[in-house]
């Protein structure tokens, strides 16, 4: 029964860190980087790959998506 719950817990802190480094990434391409929107999608998206990795995530490109796309709706408030 506690398996389930840390196993969930652990699911839980995996996709916050995804969420708050595709916040960031969003956030220094917005301010740094002079490129369309497509190529800024596409830039974001490989340094969310890069980043996730390095913090031992390996999450599906339809998360990958969401999350990029959720972070910028989020900067443009």
């Amino acid at each position: 029964m506690f398996s389930f719950f840390e196993k969930a817990l652990k699911t839980v802190d995996q996709l916050h860190m995804l969420i708050l480094l595709a916040e960031q990434v969003v956030l220094a391409l917005e301010q740094t980087a002079k490129a369309t929107g497509p190529e800024k999608k596409r830039m974001a998206l490989q340094m969310l790959v890069d980043l996730a990795r390095s913090h031992g995530l390996d999450p599906p490109q339809l998360l990958l998506d969401t999350v990029i796309e959720a972070a910028v709706r989020l900067t443009k408030r």
